[in-house]
């Protein structure tokens, strides 16, 4: 598609605004979202680990965040006369739990001698925290910020996500983030040192979010903004990360935020619910992959599929289930299943029963700014009872082996329309379908629920203190 092409593709899109979804209904428990009883969850751990020598796993981590945000009360007090009491609570919180942050350790002994006797000058700490000529936190990536502790030793998340990793993929586990390259030296440095220490020899690489991706800006009046002739452009959103999934080539992919990655002592069940999903898609492929076969073989099938549409209560009607075409057309697609927790006050969306194009009721993950403002489509946003997916597993090859372009599975039609200031203009732009959003839409998609205690996100730097991410 040539430039004009493109502008002119995206100021309609901005044009008719932001793109509504309709709900048919929330997913909760039993409806929709699975929920496996102890026998079930260790059998499908069992699979797993069954069938784990034989498989190419590889985790996938969106990883290019700055730390910035982990610190945003920490750049108001510096720049604040007269900081609000929201600020003035956080820095407290900070200071008089400084001896908690694996980043501790890192001080100087003048600094924390300052810390221990009150005599430290704030501002002072704060930017040795914070800026280049010190410890360069709101700048790094987040993945390089100290967030646990062991003994002498303290680890980020990218070494910690590849020593959780090791557990649940075994010695052929691959890892792959997506970063920001202006640290790709840093980050190497830094699995190199965790190398040393361990003795495992894990694979690793990086990729980065495509520029060419990147979304035209435009100005109030919806014309393309230009800065001294140059069209300008901003990221087009995590949804653009599809294109790095789909070089990724494994039988299945494990996807997690770099920043949702627990302390070891605390890992065990977040191991356990990784394996439980992973081997429950295993099982849901392995059947799926059966009636394909079939039908390749010109054998009866409506059995099997019968079962597996009560099984996993995929709404698929009786027209469907006895049409041979539409059977393979639904089925030969990538799968993933996503590990739901119950939400406990996140912002974000959640797991919607949707209708498709072709008419088929699915399930989907819908943000909160895809709903419209409808009464009744608010109420099944405000009964909804389980988050985001914390955890994505993704089968992306074919019944034949054959890896799916998992490009050719999104729905260009649900982007989002963004906001911002640029140079202090008003700048709107396209944001593609989010990942786990429009970009796997087209999926065969399962939600299973797994505990809390498998997601520690840590959005500012306080939620380091909780207990997820503490020694036991």
């Amino acid at each position: 598609m040539n430039l004009v092409d493109k502008i002119e593709r995206q100021k309609e899109k901005i044009e008719r605004g932001n793109p509504k979804i309709e709900l048919l209904g929330s997913c909760r428990s039993n409806n929709g979202i699975t929920i496996l009883n102890p026998e079930a969850i260790k059998s499908a751990i069992n699979l797993y680990d069954s069938r784990i020598n034989n498989l190419d796993i590889s985790f996938f981590i969106p990883s290019s965040g700055s730390g910035s945000r982990m610190f945003g009360a920490a750049y108001d007090f510096i720049k604040s006369d007269n900081p609000c009491e929201e600020t003035i609570e956080f820095i407290e919180h900070l200071i008089n739990s400084i001896e908690s942050f694996a980043f501790y350790n890192k001080l100087p002994e003048t600094t924390k001698d300052d810390l221990k006797t009150g005599a430290i000058n704030i501002e002072e700490f704060l930017k040795l925290i914070l800026n280049e000529d010190g410890f360069n936190f709101g700048n790094r990536p987040k993945g390089l910020i100290p967030f646990h502790r062991y003994g002498n030793f303290i680890i980020n998340p990218f070494q910690e996500h590849i020593l959780q990793g090791a557990e649940i993929g075994g010695d052929k586990a691959r890892f792959h983030f997506t970063i920001n390259a202006r640290f790709t030296d840093q980050i190497k440095h830094s699995i190199k040192i965790l190398r040393e220490i361990t003795g495992i020899n894990f694979y690793f690489d990086f990729s980065v979010q495509d520029e060419t991706s990147n979304s035209i800006a435009f100005d109030e009046n919806g014309d393309a903004l230009y800065d001294e002739g140059e069209l300008v452009r901003r990221p087009a959103g995590h949804g653009t990360l599809i294109q790095n999934l789909n070089a990724v080539n494994a039988d299945l992919i494990l996807i997690r935020n770099i920043d949702n990655v627990q302390h070891h002592d605390h890992a065990k069940k977040s191991v356990d619910s990784r394996k439980m999903l992973a081997g429950a898609l295993l099982e849901f492929q392995a059947k799926v992959f059966d009636i394909l076969i079939k039908i390749e073989n010109g054998d009866s099938f409506q059995a099997e599929v019968a079962n597996l549409n009560n099984a996993y209560d995929l709404k698929l009607t009786a027209d469907v289930l006895s049409n041979v075409e539409k059977i393979k057309a639904i089925l030969n697609r990538p799968s993933r299943i996503c590990g739901m927790v119950r939400n406990e006050g996140q912002p974000g969306g959640g797991p919607f029963w949707v209708k498709d194009d072709d008419g088929y009721e699915t399930r989907q993950i819908v943000e909160k700014s895809q709903i419209s403002a409808k009464s009744t489509q608010l109420t099944m946003l405000i009964k909804s009872t389980h988050f985001n997916p914390v955890e994505i597993i993704c089968a992306p090859r074919n019944y034949k082996g054959e890896k799916f372009n998992l490009e050719a599975f999104n729905d260009d039609s649900q982007y989002f329309i963004v906001n911002k200031t640029y140079k202090g203009k008003s700048v709107q732009f396209i944001e593609q379908p989010g990942l786990w959003n429009g970009g796997m839409a087209k999926w065969n998609t399962l939600f299973y629920e797994i505990g809390n205690d498998c997601f520690s996100p840590v959005k500012t730097v306080l939620d380091l203190l909780k207990p997820l991410h503490r020694n036991a």
